[in-house]
């Protein structure tokens, strides 16, 4: 923050419609003591907030007039406007003088400004004037008499007018507090969001009248002259932003090259998403706990307790409750205000956190590390992936360590460059190859031989049925021809495995192929899993956490992928990224997209599409390779 934020130079003017009280507490432990703080209670919130340096008025919009008198309630020259469905920010340091317009600002913004419908995204990135500092002698210009609304536009409208008055704008780089909205342009924010944008664009003299009479009319109908107005709406306003950048001084990234650990203290690791995921952490971890000697803290989710919490090389746990990638900010608010306070007790003290996810940050794991005031925040991020760049760039701002990844790699190759990092190179990698593990013991190897048990020379192939989205799930009748074809030629018995989810599936499947099936779905935790993993010859399935667990046991891999072989690497499903890794393996590949539409990737969330193109033949031909190449060990997979 430097002195100058606590010598009461500013105050904050924060509106609050979606936070909840707990996110607030931790969030005003956040601003430094010296900086008072006035909150705009959307009517309607239920916030509380315990905080006597802190007063709480209803309203969401403000006025010159009420600021300049808010102002001098606090004893400050001037004001920091911000809002939680846009940027919270503190400023880094003031302006160059006390007379200046002060605007933090982030390039990229995360995904268009307007952002009314999510499937109508702009390709490129724009600028984004998030909180703005203002002397209270510059009110009457920057903000005029008529109420203004307090929202995420709040420094678009201040730079307009300011620009417009001819009144120098300098540029804040943000300090210890970055924190991105959680609001998607839905319901109530998505309503008031059009409202905003229609008055910053007449006070622009670019009204766009035509487009927003179509979106009164029918704001969500999803036909083609709906999606025409909102694209027109966000080209204005891209064009407007662009036009207000050109007038200011260039935006300057702050330096947030990742500096090395040093090898001792308390580190926290956040890995929030699925079972794969977690598996892949293990490449980290193999090289992390032999040269770091502090404490090794997980946060991670529920779902992947069997897999952490006996793994040695972690000291303790925290296992939340943690849905797949949500996109529904209700949702992500109401998750957040259920786990904030645990998840700032986990981290208290800790020196650094590592969020080892080169993806956007759904699962919050940034927010969580920033409001538990953790000094350094290790992150990734990549110039190649378009995820990042256009929706990920404000969780970006609030690391302090970004370790870029400069092309698309396997993610064992992402933990080693983010290990690299972290260690100066001072870390040395435990094998030659990059490589995943699971610890398993002998009580979870003797449950896999009762459960499966031996069966005079057959041998045992685990097919793998789940996956997190549809579009990763090879069709159940594709499966069942493949595994007959397969049984049909060889002396095989098949493991069955999945979640409950998938138990009408696995039903289907050990039907058609009788007494070589063993339905094991939905009936055995993740270790139980992997020790049945490990028991047998292959692995045939989905781009799913088993294929990671069956990888980090030893055992070869089919990969049936639903990613075209035309498609780009730096996709989520790319075998290129996410692949099994350490083991023998083939993986097979749709020839071409399903249709254009899928041409950087399988566009499908819920059902199967160009996993289709994938024909049993050809993943009978893959495990047959496999099994011909791989000896047997009649200790592990051959029944006899």
């Amino acid at each position: 923050m430097g002195e100058w934020g606590l010598t009461r130079s500013y105050g904050v003017v924060l509106r609050v419609g979606r936070l909840g009280p707990r996110v607030m507490h931790h969030l005003l432990r956040r601003i430094p003591a010296g900086v008072p703080v006035t909150v705009l209670r959307v009517p309607g919130h239920p916030l509380v907030i315990p905080d006597e340096r802190c007063r709480v008025l209803e309203g969401d919009t403000v006025d010159a007039a009420g600021l300049a008198a808010l102002a001098r309630d606090m004893a400050v020259p001037a004001l920091l406007l911000c809002s939680d469905d846009g940027l919270i920010a503190l400023p880094a340091s003031p302006p160059p003088a006390s007379t200046d317009v002060g605007v933090v600002r982030l390039l990229p913004v995360i995904g268009p400004l307007y952002r009314l419908d999510r499937a109508d995204r702009l390709d490129r990135p724009e600028h984004y004037f998030g909180p703005v500092l203002l002397p209270v002698g510059a009110l009457p210009a920057c903000v005029g008499d008529a109420p203004v609304p307090l929202d995420r536009w709040i420094g678009h409208h201040v730079v307009l007018r300011a620009v417009g008055a001819g009144l120098p704008v300098a540029n804040l780089p943000a300090g210890g507090l970055v924190l991105p909205s959680l609001a998607q342009a839905s319901g109530a924010d998505q309503h008031r969001g059009r409202m905003a944008a229609r008055d910053l664009l007449a006070l622009a003299g670019g009204a766009q009248s035509d487009a927003f009479a179509v979106l009164d009319e029918a704001p969500d109908d999803g036909e083609d002259r709906t999606r025409a107005a909102k694209r027109a709406i966000d080209a204005a306003l891209s064009r407007l932003t662009n036009r207000l950048a050109a007038a200011l001084a260039p935006f300057i990234p702050p330096d947030q090259r990742a500096r090395p650990l040093p090898p001792q203290g308390r580190l926290g690791i956040l890995k929030l998403d699925s079972i794969g995921d977690s598996v892949l952490l293990t490449s980290f971890l193999r090289t992390l706990r032999p040269w770091f000697g502090g404490e090794i803290g997980l946060m991670a989710g529920a779902r992947v307790r069997d897999l952490v919490t006996r793994d040695p090389r972690i000291d303790r746990t925290l296992l939340v409750p943690v849905r797949l990638p949500w996109l529904a900010p209700d949702e992500a608010t109401a998750w957040l205000e259920a786990t904030i306070d645990q998840a700032v007790a986990f981290l208290q003290g800790v020196d650094a956190t590592i969020i080892p996810r080169l993806m956007p940050d759904y699962y919050l794991a940034n927010h969580l590390a920033v409001l538990a005031g953790v000094p350094r925040r290790y992150g990734l991020t990549s110039p190649r992936m378009p995820d990042l760049t256009r929706f990920n760039a404000a969780f970006t701002a609030m690391m302090t360590d970004v370790v870029t990844i400069p092309a698309p790699c396997h993610e064992v190759e992402v933990m080693g460059a983010l290990m690299r990092a972290v260690s100066g190179g001072g870390a040395v990698p435990t094998s030659s190859e990059p490589r995943c593990d699971i610890h398993l013991d002998e009580v979870d190897r003797a449950t896999a031989w009762t459960t499966v048990p031996p069966m005079a020379g057959r041998t045992l192939v685990a097919l793998g049925l789940g996956a997190s989205t549809g579009r990763r799930r090879w069709p159940v009748d594709q499966v069942v021809t493949a595994a007959r074809t397969l049984a049909g030629r060889h002396d095989l018995m098949f493991a069955l495995l999945g979640g409950t989810d998938v138990a009408g599936d696995a039903a289907a499947i050990a039907q058609a192929l009788g007494s070589r099936a063993h339905n094991l779905a939905g009936r055995l935790d993740l270790r139980k899993s992997a020790a049945v993993l490990e028991r047998a010859a292959l692995y045939i399935g989905n781009d799913s956490g088993l294929m990671h667990m069956a990888a980090a046991v030893a055992v070869p891999v089919v990969e049936i992928s639903c990613h075209p072989l035309t498609a780009p690497d730096n996709h989520e499903n790319a075998p290129r990224r996410f692949g099994p890794v350490g083991v023998p393996h083939r993986i097979v590949r749709p020839a071409t997209p399903a249709d254009p539409a899928c041409a950087q990737g399988c566009v499908s969330r819920h059902t199967a599409h160009c996993i289709t193109g994938v024909s049993p033949a050809e993943v009978v031909a893959a495990a047959e390779t496999l099994l011909a190449s791989t000896p047997l060990s009649a200790s592990l997979v051959e029944y006899s």
